[in-house]
């Protein structure tokens, strides 16, 4: 098949991801994933023409990022189908059960990046009116923002293919067109400015690493795991009153104990830790498929802080001077080449932290056939990450306030990282309890 656009210029996101660090971009294990409880009736016709359809809209899912070390592009292909199995699902046995085996085998499942389009389905069914559609993409392709513009066009345009309805939705900018525009942002005054302010903030600086059980390798051959938490209910409506009551959102607090578990696994007074975010700051780009987690680098000093609060100040303007200087991380570190230095070690492994809110979570949203809930990912992960440790936290559907830390057991013990967590959770609910504490005795 012959590309329609070739030698397209990559975005900064996939240029991150060309790096020769980051070699596990490419595997493929390296896919993100929805597994949904379908309610209803499902034609397989009409939902190939439907998964059709999307491949169709969105040309993120039939482009292959060419890894050049010079110069990285992408290459977009025509239209093609979408592989979708359809198979029978045993009539014995816990449906609850069989439908989570199904969540671990979309866990477990690879994609090639080189081999298009980058989205895969299975429809696995009980009955007639009961089954489980698993929906995989690789994540060059999709980040957890663009999976749920899938499944909500997918249900769009199965709706359509079934009920004789109008499509209504709206038609998204490309990928393509994402990358032009990043490309001119680097061109303006604003992004050289903004390039000076990390020159200064980050002097010196270098980012928080979580010293590893083991040596890391060249390569990971094992798959990564998860660690998921809840926080106790009383925790959480804690937290809650708080965020109301004060001028902080949940992403600061949750950053400034990231800060404060940071101070007591190393000492520093100087936490550097690298946050990821959803990284669509243009809403032109908010119905379109793609990578577009971004990446900024927050640089809190806890000197002089006495008490929770204090540190919390100092990370809502560490935060908020972030998001008024956004640039593109490869820019970052192509200009501040010092700030990974602790990953020259092989004992100390790379940690991203990110804060979820539910406003686009949850592809239960856009029912498909008369309704669709989420299945819901366990404590073990099988995809590969391209190296070290995602520490998010966030408001799941249910309203629960939780985590949960991904990283790899030939570097990192369980009981390890069981151990972080059980930190991070304490010093949250002793802040909580009393914000006005000493931060260095929560």
């Amino acid at each position: 098949m012959t590309a329609i656009e070739a030698s397209l210029p990559a975005s900064s996101q996939q240029r991150l991801w060309c790096a020769p660090e980051n070699s596990g971009a490419f595997s493929s294990r390296f896919v993100i994933f929805v597994t949904l409880r379908v309610t209803g009736h499902i034609d397989p016709s009409a939902l190939q023409a439907a998964l059709n359809d999307v491949v169709a809209r969105h040309e993120a899912l039939r482009t292959i990022v060419v890894r050049n070390a010079h110069q990285p592009h992408q290459d977009v292909y025509p239209p093609m189908p979408v592989p979708l199995t359809v198979r029978d699902l045993p009539a014995h046995g816990s449906r609850q059960e069989l439908a989570e085996a199904e969540l671990a085998e979309a866990e477990a499942s690879s994609l090639e990046v080189t081999k298009l389009p980058l989205l895969r389905a299975t429809l696995a069914r009980f009955d007639s009116a009961d089954s489980v559609l698993s929906l995989v993409s690789h994540h060059l392709a999709c980040d957890g923002w663009s999976m749920n513009l899938v499944v909500r066009d997918l249900a769009a345009c199965y709706a359509a293919r079934t009920g004789g309805r109008p499509l209504d939705l709206p038609d998204p900018a490309q990928y393509q067109d994402y990358t032009r525009w990043q490309r001119e942002q680097l061109a303006q005054p604003a992004s050289v400015a903004n390039l000076a302010y990390w020159r200064e903030q980050l002097d010196g600086a270098e980012i928080f690493t979580l010293p590893t059980n083991r040596p890391v390798p060249a390569t990971y051959t094992e798959p990564y795991l998860r660690h998921s938490f809840v926080l106790d209910s009383g925790v959480a409506a804690a937290v809650s009153r708080f965020l109301r009551a004060e001028r902080f959102s949940g992403s600061m607090v949750m950053l400034a104990v990231i800060n404060v578990l940071a101070h007591r696994i190393s000492g520093t007074l100087d936490p550097t830790v690298t946050t990821m975010f959803h990284g669509r700051s243009n809403p032109r780009f908010k119905d379109t498929v793609g990578m577009f987690l971004n990446f900024l680098v927050m640089r809190t000093n806890l000197a002089g802080c006495r008490s929770f609060r204090d540190v919390l100040v100092r990370t809502r303007a560490t935060s908020l001077h972030a998001y008024e200087h956004e640039v593109f991380h490869h820019q970052v570190l192509e200009a501040i080449p010092t700030l990974a230095q602790p990953l020259a070690s092989p004992r100390n492994s790379y940690v991203v932290f990110g804060h979820w809110d539910p406003s686009f979570s949850d592809g239960g949203r856009y029912p498909i056939a008369e309704g669709a809930s989420v299945i819901r990912k366990r404590s073990r992960m099988s995809e590969t990450l391209p190296g070290g440790v995602t520490w998010t936290t966030g408001v799941a559907a249910t309203g629960e306030l939780g985590g949960g830390v991904q990283y790899n057991p030939e570097t990192l013990d369980d009981s390890t990282v069981r151990g972080w967590v059980s930190d991070y959770r304490g010093i949250l609910a002793a802040a909580m309890a009393d914000p006005d504490r000493e931060w260095q005795e929560l």
